[in-house]
């Protein structure tokens, strides 16, 4: 009976840990202005890194501070993600651009790669999940 109660308990245990779950702390930095919304995303591969469907997670938040905020996602199952973002200063809905393809609206991505001339790849973005609790930083930055 020890025994069964040993093996069915290594069961449960197992089958709990394969479902794993972080709590994902973001520290937004570079905030210029408390206005607006921020929008953020956060991927789980590269099939629809930056698109506007498809995101593992995504969520406008208020901007209520300057120069840092911090934003936390809950239930984020292990893995490997990117995670993007951008300030709709004028809370617009959408990101604002100069001349059609340069942005107005400050973003930012995660591992805070310099992106002027092309969006960052998934891979140079990429973090691992693979504990409770994770922080990241993302900077905040103009064209």
């Amino acid at each position: 009976m020890k025994k069964i109660f040993l093996f069915l308990t290594f069961c449960f245990l197992l089958q709990f840990s394969s479902y794993s779950q972080c709590t994902l702390t973001v520290i937004i930095k570079n905030i210029e202005k408390a206005e607006g919304k921020i929008e953020v995303g956060l991927y789980d591969g590269p099939k629809h890194w930056l698109k506007e469907t498809g995101q593992y997670f995504e969520d406008i938040i208020d901007c209520t501070s300057a120069p840092t905020m911090t934003y936390v996602i809950e239930n984020v199952a292990y893995g490997t993600y990117g995670f993007s973002l951008y300030h709709d200063e004028n809370s617009n809905g959408k990101m604002d651009f100069r001349n059609w393809w340069i942005p107005k609206e400050p973003y930012g991505f995660s591992n805070n790669p310099r992106a002027k001339w092309s969006k960052p790849s998934f891979k140079t973005c990429s973090f691992k999940v693979d504990s409770s609790t994770k922080t990241i930083e993302v900077d905040l930055q103009d064209w």
